[in-house]
């Protein structure tokens, strides 16, 4: 599949969301979008950049106010096994065998199952 039609199905099923957004949906000002930068910077939001955009895949946000908790854990996961945030989001979003063809991302509260799996992926060798 390509990039481009990947990012469009993520945006159809769990959405792909602007700054204001996510202010709003974080209960931040929408006026201070420097809050998210701030968030980002410390990992605790997946970001895709979108030429001068910032977009946030909406499967990460629980509900009002709160991002799911495993969202840090995967991130920092990502950084130390050398994944961009688009690999980490790609293989959430995409069926894999260690879920039984389910998406990682549909398995976002089993934590350390989550974990486990996507440390196994990114350091798998053939």
């Amino acid at each position: 599949m390509k990039l481009e039609t990947f990012w469009l199905e993520l945006d159809a099923t769990w959405g792909l969301l602007c700054t204001d957004e996510v202010l709003k949906i974080l209960g931040l000002p929408v006026d201070e979008p420097q809050l998210l930068l701030d968030l980002r910077r410390r990992g605790q939001l997946l970001t895709l950049e979108r030429g001068l955009d910032y977009l946030y895949p909406g499967f990460q946000f629980t509900g009002e106010r709160v991002v799911e908790p495993v969202v840090p854990d995967l991130i920092e996961l990502a950084r130390e096994v050398g994944w961009s945030q688009i690999d980490l989001i790609v293989w959430l979003c995409s069926p894999s065998g260690y879920f039984g063809g389910d998406r990682p991302v549909e398995h976002l509260h089993e934590t350390e199952r989550l974990l486990k799996n996507a440390r196994n992926e990114a350091t798998v060798e053939w």
